[in-house]
């Protein structure tokens, strides 16, 4: 006997009554995700949105408690995997030389959570790119992942909060010593740097 595993459709009717796009909603809801609460436990493992957080997160964003609960859900279940997929993979240094690829991981990192302009972090990317091969230092492909969007965070002028740190190097499964140490070999330090 088969059985039928009914899809869940409680977000459709509040985004019809909201005349916007579900994109459009799931990027404010993660936006603030990011820049407002620290999904991060201690030894850098995720942990679950409380449900006081997700009802400020809807306070501040202004949608239904359901609705952004779904969208952290989801985030929070896709994340996980992605973050395995990261943890259990081995970066050969092709990969790790390789701008094309980081440009790829970038966009499958903004497909997941969009709080950053991709337009900019590919450009990021290849200006940290040209740093590294002129100082002859090549940091792991997640820490570059780290830089590249911390960059891309702190030159964002369309918003006043950055992504908290923790959240950021978890989104790319790098160790803080890895992404501090890479950022003070660069010098990246301040808001006023432009790679």
């Amino acid at each position: 006997m088969t059985q039928i595993v009914k899809k869940d459709h409680t977000w459709i009717t509040p985004i019809s009554e909201l005349h916007t796009t579900r994109r459009e909603l799931e990027n404010a809801v993660l936006n603030c995700l990011c820049r407002e609460i620290c999904f991060v436990e201690d030894f850098e493992k995720i942990r679950a949105v409380p449900e006081s957080e997700m009802r400020r997160i809807a306070s501040i964003v202004g949608l239904p408690y359901n609705l952004v609960r779904t969208i952290i859900t989801r985030f929070l279940v896709n994340f996980v995997y992605f973050r395995r997929f990261l943890r259990t993979y081995k970066f050969t240094y092709n990969y790790t030389k390789s701008i094309r690829k980081l440009r790829i991981y970038l966009h499958r990192l903004h497909r997941l959570v969009p709080v950053f302009s991709f337009s900019q972090a590919r450009e990021n990317a290849r200006i940290l790119k040209n740093i590294l091969d002129q100082r002859c230092f090549l940091p792991q492909f997640t820490t570059q992942l780290a830089v590249v969007l911390f960059v891309t965070d702190i030159n964002d002028q369309s918003t006043e909060k950055n992504i908290i740190q923790a959240n950021l190097r978890l989104l790319c499964n790098c160790s803080a010593y890895a992404f501090h140490r890479t950022r003070n070999k660069i010098g990246i330090g301040s808001k006023n740097f432009y790679p």
